[in-house]
Protein backbone atom coordinates (compact mmCIF):
# COMPACT_ATOMS: atom_id res chain seq x y z
CA UNK A 1 0.00 0.00 0.00
CA UNK A 2 1.31 3.14 -0.97
CA UNK A 3 1.50 5.92 1.80
CA UNK A 4 1.24 9.64 0.43
CA UNK A 5 4.44 11.22 1.66
CA UNK A 6 3.86 15.01 3.27
CA UNK A 7 5.77 17.72 3.72
CA UNK A 8 7.37 18.11 7.46
CA UNK A 9 8.18 21.67 6.77
CA UNK A 10 6.23 25.15 6.30
CA UNK A 11 6.09 26.72 3.03
CA UNK A 12 7.54 29.87 3.78
CA UNK A 13 5.43 33.11 3.05
CA UNK A 14 5.97 36.33 1.70
CA UNK A 15 5.05 39.19 3.55
CA UNK A 16 5.32 42.43 0.85
CA UNK A 17 5.96 45.86 3.15
CA UNK A 18 4.92 49.38 1.78
CA UNK A 19 7.01 51.59 2.14
CA UNK A 20 5.22 55.47 1.37
CA UNK A 21 7.28 57.69 -1.07
CA UNK A 22 6.04 60.18 0.89
CA UNK A 23 4.37 61.28 4.06
CA UNK A 24 1.24 63.07 3.93
CA UNK A 25 0.74 66.08 7.02
CA UNK A 26 -2.22 65.77 8.84
CA UNK A 27 -5.35 68.43 7.33
CA UNK A 28 -5.89 71.28 9.82
CA UNK A 29 -8.78 73.30 9.38
CA UNK A 30 -7.35 76.16 7.82
CA UNK A 31 -6.53 73.69 4.94
CA UNK A 32 -9.64 72.29 4.81
CA UNK A 33 -11.22 75.82 4.38
CA UNK A 34 -8.94 76.68 1.68
CA UNK A 35 -9.37 73.63 -0.44
CA UNK A 36 -13.31 73.63 -0.50
CA UNK A 37 -13.47 78.01 -0.24
CA UNK A 38 -10.36 79.08 -1.92
CA UNK A 39 -9.35 82.57 -1.03
CA UNK A 40 -12.35 84.20 0.33
CA UNK A 41 -10.97 88.04 -0.43
CA UNK A 42 -9.23 86.73 -4.62
CA UNK A 43 -13.36 85.24 -4.91
CA UNK A 44 -14.72 88.35 -3.58
CA UNK A 45 -12.28 90.54 -6.03
CA UNK A 46 -12.79 88.49 -8.73
CA UNK A 47 -16.95 88.48 -8.54
CA UNK A 48 -17.21 92.76 -8.02
CA UNK A 49 -14.58 92.19 -11.34
CA UNK A 50 -16.63 89.98 -13.30
CA UNK A 51 -20.00 92.41 -12.19
CA UNK A 52 -18.87 95.43 -13.28
CA UNK A 53 -17.14 94.59 -16.39
CA UNK A 54 -19.05 95.10 -19.81
CA UNK A 55 -18.92 91.73 -20.83
CA UNK A 56 -21.38 88.95 -20.14
CA UNK A 57 -21.91 87.82 -17.14
CA UNK A 58 -22.70 85.20 -14.74
CA UNK A 59 -24.00 87.25 -12.27
CA UNK A 60 -27.24 90.08 -12.65
CA UNK A 61 -27.35 92.71 -10.77
CA UNK A 62 -30.81 93.66 -9.49
CA UNK A 63 -30.99 97.59 -9.96
CA UNK A 64 -35.20 97.41 -9.44
CA UNK A 65 -35.53 97.05 -13.57
CA UNK A 66 -38.29 94.43 -14.29
CA UNK A 67 -37.12 91.74 -16.84
CA UNK A 68 -38.52 88.61 -17.96
CA UNK A 69 -37.64 85.58 -16.35
CA UNK A 70 -37.28 83.96 -19.66
CA UNK A 71 -37.05 85.14 -22.91
CA UNK A 72 -37.33 82.91 -26.41
CA UNK A 73 -35.09 84.83 -28.90
CA UNK A 74 -37.00 82.36 -31.85
CA UNK A 75 -40.57 84.58 -31.01
CA UNK A 76 -39.08 88.08 -32.18
CA UNK A 77 -38.16 85.58 -35.63
CA UNK A 78 -41.00 83.96 -35.76
CA UNK A 79 -44.01 85.17 -38.86
CA UNK A 80 -47.71 84.89 -37.95
CA UNK A 81 -50.53 84.73 -40.86
CA UNK A 82 -53.22 86.58 -39.61
CA UNK A 83 -55.44 85.34 -42.80
CA UNK A 84 -55.76 81.73 -41.46
CA UNK A 85 -57.51 80.76 -38.38
CA UNK A 86 -60.65 81.49 -36.51
CA UNK A 87 -58.96 82.28 -33.40
CA UNK A 88 -57.52 85.77 -35.09
CA UNK A 89 -60.26 87.09 -36.73
CA UNK A 90 -60.42 90.39 -34.97
CA UNK A 91 -56.75 90.96 -36.01
CA UNK A 92 -57.18 89.72 -40.18
CA UNK A 93 -56.81 93.53 -40.88
CA UNK A 94 -52.83 93.78 -39.72
CA UNK A 95 -51.86 90.92 -42.22
CA UNK A 96 -48.54 89.75 -41.25
CA UNK A 97 -47.35 90.43 -38.06
CA UNK A 98 -43.69 88.94 -35.92
CA UNK A 99 -43.83 87.49 -32.95
CA UNK A 100 -43.37 90.33 -31.03
CA UNK A 101 -45.62 92.43 -33.10
CA UNK A 102 -48.64 90.27 -32.16
CA UNK A 103 -47.91 90.15 -28.54
CA UNK A 104 -47.84 94.11 -28.30
CA UNK A 105 -51.29 93.40 -30.30
CA UNK A 106 -52.82 91.07 -28.20
CA UNK A 107 -51.64 92.74 -24.71
CA UNK A 108 -54.21 96.31 -26.27
CA UNK A 109 -56.47 94.02 -27.61
CA UNK A 110 -57.16 93.27 -23.46
CA UNK A 111 -56.16 95.91 -22.42
CA UNK A 112 -59.25 97.68 -24.59
CA UNK A 113 -61.73 94.31 -23.83
CA UNK A 114 -61.75 93.96 -20.00
CA UNK A 115 -59.27 96.72 -18.47
CA UNK A 116 -55.81 96.72 -17.20
CA UNK A 117 -56.23 94.24 -14.65
CA UNK A 118 -55.49 95.28 -10.67
CA UNK A 119 -52.48 92.81 -10.20
CA UNK A 120 -50.68 94.29 -12.90
CA UNK A 121 -51.10 98.06 -11.60
CA UNK A 122 -47.72 98.87 -9.59
CA UNK A 123 -49.88 101.17 -7.32
CA UNK A 124 -51.70 98.22 -5.80
CA UNK A 125 -49.33 95.89 -5.29
CA UNK A 126 -48.71 94.89 -1.75
CA UNK A 127 -45.26 94.31 -0.07
CA UNK A 128 -43.93 90.84 0.43
CA UNK A 129 -44.72 91.76 4.07
CA UNK A 130 -48.09 92.46 3.87
CA UNK A 131 -49.48 89.33 1.51
CA UNK A 132 -47.59 87.34 4.51
CA UNK A 133 -49.27 89.34 7.24
CA UNK A 134 -52.49 89.34 5.40
CA UNK A 135 -52.61 85.14 4.99
CA UNK A 136 -55.15 84.60 8.15
CA UNK A 137 -58.30 85.84 6.34
CA UNK A 138 -57.29 83.26 3.86
CA UNK A 139 -56.79 80.21 6.30
CA UNK A 140 -59.15 81.17 8.96
CA UNK A 141 -62.22 79.40 9.13
CA UNK A 142 -65.41 81.90 7.96
CA UNK A 143 -67.78 82.75 11.07
CA UNK A 144 -70.59 84.03 8.39
CA UNK A 145 -73.15 82.37 7.19
CA UNK A 146 -72.47 81.73 3.44
CA UNK A 147 -74.60 83.89 1.48
CA UNK A 148 -75.26 81.46 -2.19
CA UNK A 149 -75.61 78.56 -0.31
CA UNK A 150 -77.31 76.94 2.32
CA UNK A 151 -75.29 73.89 3.52
CA UNK A 152 -78.42 71.77 5.51
CA UNK A 153 -78.67 67.95 5.49
CA UNK A 154 -81.96 65.70 6.80
CA UNK A 155 -81.87 63.88 9.94
CA UNK A 156 -84.45 61.38 11.82
CA UNK A 157 -87.76 63.16 12.22
CA UNK A 158 -87.94 64.69 16.01
CA UNK A 159 -91.05 62.36 16.57
CA UNK A 160 -89.54 59.04 14.83
CA UNK A 161 -90.07 57.50 18.30
CA UNK A 162 -93.60 58.65 18.57
CA UNK A 163 -94.78 59.96 15.46
CA UNK A 164 -98.73 61.93 16.03
CA UNK A 165 -101.18 61.42 14.07
CA UNK A 166 -102.85 64.75 14.04
CA UNK A 167 -101.58 68.50 13.20
CA UNK A 168 -98.61 69.58 14.87
CA UNK A 169 -99.13 72.88 16.21
CA UNK A 170 -95.93 73.91 18.38
CA UNK A 171 -91.96 72.63 18.12
CA UNK A 172 -89.46 73.88 20.41
CA UNK A 173 -85.71 73.83 21.46
CA UNK A 174 -85.39 73.77 25.52
CA UNK A 175 -82.83 76.83 26.14
CA UNK A 176 -80.02 75.30 27.35
CA UNK A 177 -80.09 71.00 27.07
CA UNK A 178 -80.03 68.84 23.99
CA UNK A 179 -83.90 68.10 23.98
CA UNK A 180 -87.06 69.44 22.10
CA UNK A 181 -90.54 68.72 22.76
CA UNK A 182 -93.57 68.05 20.05
CA UNK A 183 -97.21 69.48 20.96
CA UNK A 184 -100.46 69.48 19.26
CA UNK A 185 -104.22 68.70 18.61
CA UNK A 186 -103.63 65.19 20.19
CA UNK A 187 -103.59 66.70 23.79
CA UNK A 188 -100.46 65.29 24.19
CA UNK A 189 -96.53 67.08 25.46
CA UNK A 190 -94.01 64.46 23.50
CA UNK A 191 -90.46 65.27 24.76
CA UNK A 192 -87.51 64.01 22.55
CA UNK A 193 -83.49 63.52 23.28
CA UNK A 194 -81.84 65.52 20.15
CA UNK A 195 -78.62 64.19 18.69
CA UNK A 196 -80.11 64.14 14.49
CA UNK A 197 -79.70 60.05 14.91
CA UNK A 198 -82.13 58.39 17.63
CA UNK A 199 -84.11 61.35 18.83
CA UNK A 200 -85.13 58.97 21.95
CA UNK A 201 -88.25 59.74 23.49
CA UNK A 202 -88.45 60.71 27.16
CA UNK A 203 -91.83 61.69 28.32
CA UNK A 204 -94.93 62.08 27.23
CA UNK A 205 -97.75 64.55 29.14
CA UNK A 206 -101.31 64.10 27.89
CA UNK A 207 -104.09 66.73 29.05
CA UNK A 208 -107.77 65.37 28.84
CA UNK A 209 -109.82 67.64 26.70
CA UNK A 210 -107.31 70.32 26.08
CA UNK A 211 -106.15 70.41 22.20
CA UNK A 212 -102.71 72.40 22.44
CA UNK A 213 -102.65 75.52 20.32
CA UNK A 214 -99.69 76.43 21.22
CA UNK A 215 -96.70 75.77 23.75
CA UNK A 216 -93.57 77.20 24.74
CA UNK A 217 -90.51 76.72 26.68
CA UNK A 218 -90.10 79.78 29.94
CA UNK A 219 -86.98 81.32 29.27
CA UNK A 220 -85.30 79.13 32.88
CA UNK A 221 -86.71 76.38 30.70
CA UNK A 222 -87.89 74.45 33.87
CA UNK A 223 -91.56 74.45 32.91
CA UNK A 224 -94.01 74.67 29.54
CA UNK A 225 -96.62 77.30 28.96
CA UNK A 226 -99.60 75.46 27.34
CA UNK A 227 -102.56 77.66 25.28
CA UNK A 228 -105.50 76.88 23.90
CA UNK A 229 -109.05 78.10 22.89
CA UNK A 230 -110.21 77.09 26.16
CA UNK A 231 -110.58 79.74 29.11
CA UNK A 232 -107.28 78.56 30.68
CA UNK A 233 -104.28 77.45 30.56
CA UNK A 234 -102.05 75.08 31.96
CA UNK A 235 -98.00 75.23 32.98
CA UNK A 236 -96.27 71.72 33.07
CA UNK A 237 -93.36 71.87 35.36
CA UNK A 238 -90.51 69.81 33.75
CA UNK A 239 -88.89 69.11 37.01
CA UNK A 240 -91.75 67.43 39.01
CA UNK A 241 -93.82 66.42 35.68
CA UNK A 242 -97.11 67.63 36.58
CA UNK A 243 -99.33 69.97 34.90
CA UNK A 244 -101.07 72.67 36.54
CA UNK A 245 -104.52 74.90 35.69
CA UNK A 246 -104.21 78.12 35.66
CA UNK A 247 -107.84 79.86 36.30
CA UNK A 248 -107.02 82.71 34.08
CA UNK A 249 -109.43 86.01 34.34
CA UNK A 250 -112.71 85.99 35.60
CA UNK A 251 -115.52 87.61 33.45
CA UNK A 252 -112.98 88.06 30.39
CA UNK A 253 -114.96 85.96 27.92
CA UNK A 254 -112.70 88.35 25.37
CA UNK A 255 -109.55 86.88 26.23
CA UNK A 256 -108.75 83.40 25.30
CA UNK A 257 -105.29 81.77 25.65
CA UNK A 258 -104.59 80.36 21.94
CA UNK A 259 -101.99 82.43 21.44
CA UNK A 260 -98.92 83.96 23.41
CA UNK A 261 -95.55 85.14 23.40
CA UNK A 262 -93.05 85.00 26.48
CA UNK A 263 -90.56 87.99 27.14
CA UNK A 264 -87.06 87.66 26.50
CA UNK A 265 -86.42 88.23 30.13
CA UNK A 266 -88.96 85.69 31.54
CA UNK A 267 -91.08 88.40 33.32
CA UNK A 268 -94.13 88.69 31.62
CA UNK A 269 -96.55 86.27 28.88
CA UNK A 270 -98.55 88.21 26.56
CA UNK A 271 -101.96 86.33 25.59
CA UNK A 272 -103.87 87.81 22.72
CA UNK A 273 -107.16 88.07 23.07
CA UNK A 274 -110.09 89.05 21.09
CA UNK A 275 -111.06 93.17 20.51
CA UNK A 276 -107.33 93.99 20.52
CA UNK A 277 -106.86 93.25 24.23
CA UNK A 278 -103.37 91.93 24.96
CA UNK A 279 -103.71 90.39 28.50
CA UNK A 280 -99.86 90.62 30.47
CA UNK A 281 -99.40 88.14 33.38
CA UNK A 282 -96.49 87.48 35.09
CA UNK A 283 -94.32 84.46 34.48
CA UNK A 284 -93.65 83.71 38.03
CA UNK A 285 -96.84 83.81 39.62
CA UNK A 286 -99.18 83.51 36.62
CA UNK A 287 -101.50 86.36 37.73
CA UNK A 288 -102.73 89.46 35.54
CA UNK A 289 -100.60 92.25 35.80
CA UNK A 290 -102.16 94.57 32.33
CA UNK A 291 -104.20 94.32 29.99
CA UNK A 292 -103.30 96.91 26.90
CA UNK A 293 -105.69 97.56 24.22
CA UNK A 294 -104.67 97.44 20.29
CA UNK A 295 -106.42 99.98 17.83
CA UNK A 296 -108.37 97.29 16.09
CA UNK A 297 -108.51 93.03 16.21
CA UNK A 298 -105.39 92.42 17.49
CA UNK A 299 -103.98 89.32 15.61
CA UNK A 300 -100.05 88.27 16.62
CA UNK A 301 -97.75 90.46 19.18
CA UNK A 302 -93.89 90.08 19.74
CA UNK A 303 -91.50 91.24 22.49
CA UNK A 304 -88.77 93.39 21.11
CA UNK A 305 -86.78 93.72 24.64
CA UNK A 306 -87.08 93.38 28.11
CA UNK A 307 -89.21 96.68 28.18
CA UNK A 308 -91.39 96.85 24.35
CA UNK A 309 -93.73 94.94 23.12
CA UNK A 310 -95.42 95.11 19.92
CA UNK A 311 -98.96 94.37 18.48
CA UNK A 312 -100.64 94.15 15.21
CA UNK A 313 -103.61 92.84 13.25
CA UNK A 314 -106.18 94.65 11.24
CA UNK A 315 -105.35 97.65 9.72
CA UNK A 316 -101.99 97.16 9.06
CA UNK A 317 -100.51 99.01 11.96
CA UNK A 318 -97.80 98.24 14.60
CA UNK A 319 -98.31 99.90 17.70
CA UNK A 320 -95.00 99.36 20.08
CA UNK A 321 -95.59 99.75 24.04
CA UNK A 322 -93.00 100.41 26.95
CA UNK A 323 -94.18 97.59 29.76
CA UNK A 324 -92.50 99.87 32.25
CA UNK A 325 -95.56 102.87 31.65
CA UNK A 326 -97.57 101.00 29.68
CA UNK A 327 -98.26 103.53 27.39
CA UNK A 328 -97.72 103.77 23.56
CA UNK A 329 -94.41 104.60 22.09
CA UNK A 330 -95.13 104.41 18.38
CA UNK A 331 -97.31 103.09 16.21
CA UNK A 332 -96.40 103.13 12.16
CA UNK A 333 -98.26 101.57 9.38
CA UNK A 334 -97.15 98.48 7.74
CA UNK A 335 -96.22 99.12 3.98
CA UNK A 336 -98.61 97.78 1.73
CA UNK A 337 -100.27 95.57 4.76
CA UNK A 338 -104.61 95.39 5.49
CA UNK A 339 -103.68 92.27 7.73
CA UNK A 340 -101.03 91.76 9.65
CA UNK A 341 -100.71 87.76 10.57
CA UNK A 342 -97.33 87.48 12.05
CA UNK A 343 -94.42 89.00 13.75
CA UNK A 344 -90.70 88.17 14.39
CA UNK A 345 -87.64 89.84 16.10
CA UNK A 346 -83.75 89.82 16.13
CA UNK A 347 -81.43 91.70 17.87
CA UNK A 348 -81.14 94.01 14.21
CA UNK A 349 -84.75 93.28 12.45
CA UNK A 350 -88.12 93.26 12.63
CA UNK A 351 -90.21 91.00 10.09
CA UNK A 352 -93.33 91.45 9.82
CA UNK A 353 -96.02 88.97 7.99
CA UNK A 354 -99.28 89.90 5.91
CA UNK A 355 -102.34 87.94 4.94
CA UNK A 356 -101.12 88.41 1.50
CA UNK A 357 -98.01 86.70 1.56
CA UNK A 358 -95.70 89.81 1.92
CA UNK A 359 -93.02 89.74 4.54
CA UNK A 360 -91.26 93.50 5.52
CA UNK A 361 -88.15 93.73 6.30
CA UNK A 362 -87.72 96.34 9.13
CA UNK A 363 -84.50 97.82 10.51
CA UNK A 364 -85.18 97.65 13.89
CA UNK A 365 -83.63 100.84 15.07
CA UNK A 366 -86.42 102.80 12.50
CA UNK A 367 -89.55 101.26 13.94
CA UNK A 368 -89.73 103.92 16.77
CA UNK A 369 -90.77 106.22 13.88
CA UNK A 370 -94.40 107.36 12.42
CA UNK A 371 -93.32 106.55 8.96
CA UNK A 372 -91.36 103.36 9.12
CA UNK A 373 -89.45 101.93 5.82
CA UNK A 374 -88.85 98.58 4.78
CA UNK A 375 -85.96 97.48 3.92
CA UNK A 376 -87.00 94.98 1.55
CA UNK A 377 -90.10 93.08 0.84
CA UNK A 378 -90.59 89.34 0.37
CA UNK A 379 -92.75 88.44 -2.22
CA UNK A 380 -91.80 84.60 -2.38
CA UNK A 381 -95.46 83.40 -0.88
CA UNK A 382 -98.63 84.83 -1.90
CA UNK A 383 -100.88 83.39 1.19
CA UNK A 384 -101.05 84.43 4.42
CA UNK A 385 -97.81 84.21 6.60
CA UNK A 386 -99.04 82.53 10.07
CA UNK A 387 -95.28 81.78 11.29
CA UNK A 388 -92.24 83.74 11.53
CA UNK A 389 -89.18 83.07 13.37
CA UNK A 390 -85.67 84.38 13.58
CA UNK A 391 -82.43 82.35 14.01
CA UNK A 392 -80.07 82.97 17.62
CA UNK A 393 -77.58 84.79 15.55
CA UNK A 394 -80.21 86.81 13.41
CA UNK A 395 -78.59 85.21 9.92
CA UNK A 396 -81.96 83.81 8.97
CA UNK A 397 -85.45 84.36 8.71
CA UNK A 398 -87.84 81.40 8.57
CA UNK A 399 -91.13 82.24 7.31
CA UNK A 400 -94.21 80.08 6.36
CA UNK A 401 -97.71 79.89 5.50
CA UNK A 402 -99.71 76.36 5.78
CA UNK A 403 -101.97 77.36 3.42
CA UNK A 404 -99.94 75.82 0.70
CA UNK A 405 -97.74 72.77 0.09
CA UNK A 406 -94.30 73.38 0.66
CA UNK A 407 -94.91 76.69 2.08
CA UNK A 408 -91.63 77.37 3.68
CA UNK A 409 -89.10 79.26 2.38
CA UNK A 410 -85.30 80.82 4.33
CA UNK A 411 -84.33 84.63 4.07
CA UNK A 412 -80.94 84.89 4.46
CA UNK A 413 -80.60 88.27 6.07
CA UNK A 414 -77.28 89.52 4.82
CA UNK A 415 -78.62 90.00 1.30
CA UNK A 416 -81.99 90.23 2.25
CA UNK A 417 -82.79 87.12 -0.38
CA UNK A 418 -84.52 83.61 -0.25
CA UNK A 419 -81.56 80.97 -0.12
CA UNK A 420 -81.53 79.30 -3.70
CA UNK A 421 -80.51 76.03 -3.31
CA UNK A 422 -83.28 75.22 -0.13
CA UNK A 423 -86.08 73.69 0.12
CA UNK A 424 -86.44 72.59 -3.42
CA UNK A 425 -89.50 71.28 -4.86
CA UNK A 426 -88.15 67.79 -4.11
CA UNK A 427 -88.35 68.47 -0.28
CA UNK A 428 -90.68 66.77 1.81
CA UNK A 429 -92.16 69.17 3.93
CA UNK A 430 -96.02 68.95 3.21
CA UNK A 431 -97.63 71.70 4.67
CA UNK A 432 -95.92 73.31 7.26
CA UNK A 433 -97.51 74.36 10.70
CA UNK A 434 -94.38 75.38 12.80
CA UNK A 435 -90.89 76.51 12.48
CA UNK A 436 -88.09 76.50 15.45
CA UNK A 437 -84.46 76.76 15.49
CA UNK A 438 -82.31 75.34 18.09
CA UNK A 439 -80.90 78.23 20.91
CA UNK A 440 -77.63 78.06 18.40
CA UNK A 441 -78.89 76.94 15.05
CA UNK A 442 -77.39 73.94 14.97
CA UNK A 443 -81.18 72.41 13.88
CA UNK A 444 -84.74 73.37 12.13
CA UNK A 445 -87.74 71.63 13.02
CA UNK A 446 -90.79 71.74 10.99
CA UNK A 447 -93.80 70.59 12.04
CA UNK A 448 -96.77 69.82 9.39
CA UNK A 449 -100.58 68.22 9.22
CA UNK A 450 -99.21 65.27 8.77
CA UNK A 451 -98.11 64.99 12.22
CA UNK A 452 -94.58 64.53 11.66
CA UNK A 453 -92.01 67.38 13.30
CA UNK A 454 -89.19 67.48 10.55
CA UNK A 455 -85.89 68.07 11.53
CA UNK A 456 -82.92 69.36 9.72
CA UNK A 457 -78.96 69.90 10.75
CA UNK A 458 -77.90 73.04 9.70
CA UNK A 459 -74.22 72.02 9.13
CA UNK A 460 -73.17 75.72 9.50
CA UNK A 461 -73.43 76.13 12.62
CA UNK A 462 -71.48 73.93 15.10
CA UNK A 463 -73.16 73.32 18.01
CA UNK A 464 -76.89 72.43 19.14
Amino acid sequence: MLRLKTASSKVPVVEEVYQPVHSIPEPTAESIEQELFGDVTEQFISNKELAQSNDTSLFVIDRGEKRAAWVDEDEDNAVVQLAKGNRNKKLRSEGVLTGGQLEDKLRSQFVKLHGKPKWADKTNRKPQSALLSSTSELTAPSTTLPTKKLHISRCKNLNARKRSKVVIQSTEFHPSAAVGFVAGYNKTVDIFEVDGENNKHLHSAHIDNYPIDCAKFTTSGEEIILGSRRPFFYTYDLQKCVATQMAGIRNKPEIHYKNFNVSENGEYIGFEGQDGLLAIFSAKDKQLVKCIKHRKKIRCSQWLDEHHVVTAGDGGFCTLWDTRTWDTVSEFQDEGALQITSLATSNSHLAVGSASGVVNLYDKSAIYQAQATPLRSVMNLTTEIDTLKFNSTGELLAMSSKLVNHGLRLVNMQTLYVTPNWPTSNTPLGHVTAVNFSPNSGYIALGNVKGNAILYRLNHYKSF
